[in-house]
C-alpha cells in the first residue's frame, strides 16, 4: 500500500551467524588478495585501478590493431572512378572496432568508399564509410549501406560519411559486398 514501509530485521541466534558469515567471508577476500582485514578496502581499490589501467592499455592496443587492418585493406584497395573501393570481412569485429577501422579508412584516404562487414553467429554488422571525396561525388554512405544490407535481408542507414546496419542472412552477404562496385559506378555515372 502507498505510504507503508517494510523493514526485514534478523534477531537472537540468526543474527550471530550472518555476522559470523560476514566475517568469513571478509576472512576469505582478505585470503584471496594475500592481504589483512584491515588493509581490505586499500587493496581492493589498488586492484581495481589495476584493472582500469589494463583495461586502457588493451583498448589502445586493439585500436591500434584495428589501424593496422585498416591500412591492409585501403593497401588492396581497387580504383573505380577515381575513388579507392574497398570490401572486407573482419572476422569476430563488434560494431565498435568496425567505426574505428572506418574512422582510420576516412582519415587515411579522402576518396575512399569502404564497406567492412562482420558475422557473429547468427548476426551481421556492416558499415560503410566514405571519404569527403566520395561524398563531393554523390556516393554516400547511407544509401549504400541500405543497398548492401538489403541485400542479404536486413536494414541499415546512417549520415554521407559514416552509416550501420545489419543483415540476417550471412549466405548472402559475399553477393551483398559484390554490389558495392556496382554502386559506386551508378552513382558516378
Amino acid at each position: 500500500a502507498s505510504g507503508v514501509r517494510r523493514i526485514e530485521a534478523i534477531t537472537g541466534k540468526v543474527c550471530l551467524e550472518e555476522m559470523e558469515l560476514a566475517r568469513q567471508r571478509v576472512y576469505d577476500a582478505c585470503a584471496v588478495l594475500k592481504t589483512k582485514p584491515a588493509e581490505l578496502a586499500q587493496k581492493l581499490e589498488s586492484q581495481v585501478e589495476e584493472i582500469k589501467g589494463l583495461k586502457r592499455a588493451i583498448e589502445a592496443f586493439q585500436a591500434r590493431e584495428a589501424a593496422g587492418e585498416a591500412d591492409r585493406f585501403l593497401f588492396g584497395a581497387h580504383e573505380v572512378g577515381g575513388l579507392k573501393v574497398l570490401t572486407a570481412n573482419v572476422p569476430n569485429a563488434d560494431a565498435n572496432k568496425l567505426r574505428q577501422m572506418g574512422d582510420t579508412l576516412k582519415d587515411k584516404a579522402a576518396n575512399v568508399v569502404a564497406v567492412l562487414s562482420s558475422v557473429n553467429g547468427e548476426k551481421i554488422t556492416i558499415l560503410a564509410v566514405c571519404g569527403k571525396e566520395a561524398i563531393a561525388k554523390g556516393v554516400k554512405a547511407g544509401d549504400l549501406v541500405k543497398t548492401v544490407c538489403t541485400a542479404c535481408g536486413g536494414s541499415g542507414g546512417g549520415k554521407p560519411d559514416s552509416a550501420m546496419g545489419g543483415g540476417k542472412d550471412a549466405l548472402k552477404l559475399d553477393d551483398a559486398l559484390a554490389q558495392v562496385d556496382n554502386f559506386v559506378a551508378s552513382k558516378l555515372g
